[in-house]
């Protein structure tokens, strides 16, 4: 490639990179050493296609807990295995933890804005991945930023700080094992009836550390699914909880209906592995987890109750999404739960897509109730 070509595709990148973290970075992938890189996206994939192209011949892993950015790196990556020496190779990796071998670098974008938490709990696994002297690439489109700066410090020996007008530039050299690890995860208890629960979290993981607001109220509105069950002559409930979280309304809904079975979804791996732990604190053994992305249900048609705390950002995307999955998953007569502070839109939408609409005020929640329609001879 000419000088005058390889300009052309520098600006070609800079178009489509999403920020100047991702900039910042493919900036840098001349620096990269020979041996394997990892590549941390927890915001968008388009980097990826920048590093290949800058270092064609670099063996390159690709993790991030989002199934979303899996499936669009698996769109855009068809091929995952080397087909000559001089072109590297790519690996697509989504997963609650990093891989667990040696890389002679690691790069990882943030965005001003980010949780510090679960950043600091990242900077440690990286360490902990990386080769003696391997070299670990952090950007930030923040133009001031002490708190990486700290932290990369604390954990490695040598860091270089490049400020940018578009952002900082770290790029610390890792030279011996950590002296002390640090945990990050947390427990916290709620009360479910007469006994208390257990959850356990992590940094990034909804909601960490405490009970959210919406979680309490969805669980609180489990006592309305009561007609349900009385319905089915006490039968068995089956359940999906839509973006379950660390699980606390999943660990509820199980605790609080004996012997049914409970299928907690989320496209974050890390939240599904909270969830499990979370379950198996409790001993309860009817929880199993879901990675999706797409909102589609196994076995459509037959599920009982749809649960489902939507956050409230994307202009209300993902609570059509949790909607349209409850419209596929429910068995005629099953029942949908949406818990949300705004009102007007859900009220709309739920009454338009199920039979039975209700809004219980739960706090400053609002529980939105609505029953699959029948099918009509």
């Amino acid at each position: 490639m000419n000088r005058r070509q390889r300009k052309n595709s520098d600006e070609t990148q800079r178009r489509r990179l999403k920020s100047s973290s991702d900039q910042l970075l493919a900036d840098a992938a001349p620096e990269l050493p020979a041996g394997p890189v990892l590549l941390i996206l927890q915001h968008g994939t388009t980097l990826a296609s920048a590093i290949r192209e800058r270092r064609p011949d670099v063996s390159l892993t690709c993790f991030t807990t989002e199934h979303f950015f899996m499936r669009t790196l698996q769109e855009f990556h068809q091929e995952t295995t080397a087909v000559s020496a001089s072109q590297g190779s790519l690996e697509l990796v989504c997963a609650a933890e990093l891989p667990e071998r040696e890389f002679a670098a690691v790069m990882f974008p943030t965005l001003q804005g980010d949780a510090a938490e679960a950043a600091q709990e990242m900077f440690q696994s990286v360490h902990q991945r990386l080769r003696d002297g391997g070299l670990f690439f952090v950007s930030t489109n923040q133009l001031k930023c002490r708190w990486i700066e700290t932290q990369l410090k604390a954990l490695f020996s040598s860091v270089q700080i490049r400020k940018t007008t578009r952002g900082i530039l770290f790029v610390a050299r890792r030279t011996g094992q950590l002296k002390k690890v640090r945990g990050f995860r947390a427990r916290f208890g709620f009360r479910q009836g007469d006994r208390v629960l257990l959850c356990e979290s992590r940094p990034g993981v909804f909601s960490h550390r405490r009970l959210d607001g919406g979680a309490r109220a969805l669980i609180r509105s489990l006592d309305l699914i009561a007609a349900t069950q009385a319905e089915r002559s006490g039968a068995p409930l089956r359940i999906v909880e839509m973006g379950c979280g660390a699980g606390a309304v999943s660990v509820a809904a199980a605790a609080r209906f004996a012997d049914s079975s409970v299928l907690a979804v989320d496209s974050d791996a890390r939240a599904l592995q909270c969830t499990l732990a979370s379950a198996a604190l409790n001993g309860l053994d009817c929880v199993q987890t879901l990675l999706t992305s797409t909102g589609e249900i196994p076995e459509p048609g037959t599920w009982d109750v749809l649960l489902g705390n939507p956050p409230y950002y994307s202009d209300f995307r993902i609570a059509e999404v949790f909607l349209q999955a409850a419209r596929r998953a429910l068995r005629p007569g099953g029942v949908v739960h949406i818990v949300s502070k705004p009102t007007d839109w859900h009220a709309a939408r739920i009454g338009q897509l199920f039979d039975e609409f209700a809004a219980s005020e739960f706090g400053e929640y609002t529980v939105f109730t609505g029953r699959q329609r029948k099918l009509r001879s």
